[in-house]
């Protein structure tokens, strides 16, 4: 199998992976904050940094959610739609890409730091 497949494959167990995790976090399963720490690490995909991006505005706007239901159910509504996308293992549509690239392109993403976590994080500044 050649890389590229399996990078692919990668991505698409990543995105169905997140997909579940916004569906437990909807359904009151799991926090926000604990699904951070099972989010997908070391997978470079657009898609899932824009997951990545609604999870943490999720987590940080608990407060507001409480103040304002009209928000409340708006963010509710974003990540069912991020759910139901991801979790057929698909990318997001191409307006939600160009729209996100324009603001939130150098989003960090959670790394493993493992051995080649490590060996990576430290080639990204000798590009």
């Amino acid at each position: 199998m050649s890389t590229d497949k399996k990078q692919e494959i990668i991505k698409i167990n990543a995105r169905e992976a997140t997909g579940s995790l916004f569906y437990s976090i909807i359904s009151g399963v799991i926090t926000p904050f604990e699904a951070i720490k099972y989010f997908p690490k070391n997978v470079e995909d657009i898609s899932l940094k824009i997951a990545w991006h609604a999870l943490l505005h999720y987590d940080a706007d608990e407060e507001i959610r409480i103040k304002n239901p009209d928000y409340a159910q708006e963010q509710i509504i974003y990540m069912e739609l991020l759910a139901k996308i991801l979790s057929q293992g698909k990318a997001l549509p191409q307006n939600m890409l160009e729209d996100y690239e324009k603001l939130y392109i150098d989003t960090v993403m959670p790394k493993r730091y493992d051995f080649w976590g490590t060996i990576k994080s430290l080639f990204r500044f000798i590009n």
